[in-house]
């Protein structure tokens, strides 16, 4: 990336709108839009008045100033908000162009803030994550990690990282003394607080990578067991074929829902069971798949089955996935006895006749997710950041299972080094261009 080039972009989603909004960031920003405009622009003040391409007027609206480095990016920072017809937009772009502006990429704007030290790299991707949040909770948190709490809790493991790492390799440069034991037992407590503090920042983690995805649910059971009855009663519409006759389902048929401002999407599949119908089987083959990538899989039974073991959801689903299982007993207004669950799997009763049991269900279903709707303080996270606090995790477990004396003394800062390093990767304070230019490359132009 050439910092010295001036990029524009269209700010605004592409399509008609009552506005328009084209961005100038760079040195040639202010005397492109001084150009353009014809008027002397004033920083941090809007000012109405037209866009000239030469002699004819091409808009009229607000010319916006903000000047380095009190901008987005750190730069010279021009806003023209005018009129949103495509037309108009693509002809102010030319006319910016054309002065030596250069359409910008993919989250330049963004990526040339983060190389200003304007934001760091959690809250730029937490600014693709909120453009891109399907639901309440992942807006929230992901107003948490651009608000800078994920980075905060990062920033504080490597303070407390680099204390203790200037308390141990202080001992390297003086070999011939021994560690004495009350250093070793402080040295001992420090690496057990970073241990404890990584856990808990890869278990907020996971929860952060959840809302940044859909969760996905599959429905399974033997036929005529309730599924298409249980997936029309949470979507409150007819969305599957609802009859008598076994085998009705032959597709996976999905819907989205949101539960306390979380998306879950919740799949119906076929009727598990042995079938000669060619069609049927493809279905059948489709909800297997189906287990096998969901988070949550669903085992339905219906009031034919008073006992339920490991063997009963053993025969239906086969070897148990590595995912998560709930049993849920359907048709509990035709249940004549309390059901015996000698699994280990939770189990919760519905009925989609007198809708017993399904407000109770929804709320199971975020436990169940180990999901909360009370998400305020929770930040939106990513895989990768998920993969390097693993990483720091295995490094400092490695500190603690070394033996802390002056032999091993150069071991145990080189894994500190190590965690440091993943950490600061995270924030983007130790990273590589090409990670930066597969993260960057994910956002929208303008942003």
């Amino acid at each position: 990336m050439n910092l010295s080039d001036t990029i524009v972009a269209s700010a605004t989603a592409p399509g008609r709108g009552a506005v328009g909004i084209v961005r100038l960031s760079g040195p040639k920003s202010l005397s492109i839009a001084e150009t353009l405009s014809k008027k002397s622009l004033k920083p941090r003040f809007s000012t109405y008045g037209y866009i000239f391409d030469d002699d004819t007027i091409l808009d009229s609206g607000l010319w916006v100033f903000f000047q380095a480095p009190h901008s987005f990016t750190g730069e010279n920072v021009i806003e023209f908000q005018g009129h949103g017809g495509p037309v108009v937009v693509q002809a102010v772009l030319r006319s910016m162009t054309k002065l030596g502006a250069r359409i910008a990429g993919p989250g330049e704007f963004s990526q040339r803030a983060f190389l200003n030290n304007k934001i760091d790299l959690t809250q730029a991707e937490a600014i693709n994550d909120l453009i891109n949040a399907t639901s309440l909770s992942a807006v929230k948190a992901a107003n948490q990690s651009l608000r800078g709490v994920f980075a905060s809790a990062i920033h504080e493991l490597i303070q407390d990282l680099i204390s203790l790492r200037t308390q141990i390799e202080a001992h390297i440069d003086f070999p011939d003394e021994d560690i004495n034991p009350v250093s070793i037992d402080l040295f001992k407590n420090q690496l057990t607080n970073l241990d404890s503090k990584l856990r808990t920042s890869i278990q907020s983690a996971r929860e952060g990578v959840r809302l940044n995805r859909t969760t996905e649910i599959v429905l399974v059971g033997a036929p005529n067991t309730g599924k298409s009855s249980l997936l029309n009663a949470l979507a409150k519409e007819p969305l599957a074929i609802v009859t008598d006759i076994p085998g009705t389902t032959r597709d996976l048929i999905r819907h989205d829902l949101l539960i306390d401002g979380l998306e879950i999407r919740v799949t119906d599949t076929a009727g598990l069971r042995t079938t000669a119908d060619p069609i049927e089987e493809e279905g059948i083959k489709r909800a297997i798949n189906a287990i096998e990538t969901a988070d949550l899989v669903l085992c339905l039974f219906d009031e034919r089955y008073d006992e339920i073991t490991e063997k009963t959801v053993a025969d239906l689903i086969g070897k148990s996935p590595t995912t998560n299982i709930g049993i849920v007993k359907t048709k509990q207004d035709l249940q004549t006895s309390s059901t015996i669950n000698q699994t280990e799997f939770p189990l919760i009763e519905v009925s989609t006749v007198t809708e017993f049991g399904l407000e109770q269900f929804k709320k199971w279903l975020l436990q169940e997710l180990n999901l909360t709707s009370n998400l305020e303080t929770t930040i939106l996270a990513r895989d990768r950041h998920i993969a390097l606090l693993e990483a720091a995790l295995g490094y400092i477990t490695q500190a603690k299972n070394q033996d802390i004396q002056i032999e091993t003394i150069d071991l145990i800062a080189d894994d500190l080094r190590l965690t440091q390093n993943a950490l600061s990767e995270i924030t983007g304070a130790f990273t590589s261009d090409d990670l930066l230019g597969s993260i960057f490359s994910t956002f929208c132009i303008g942003k």
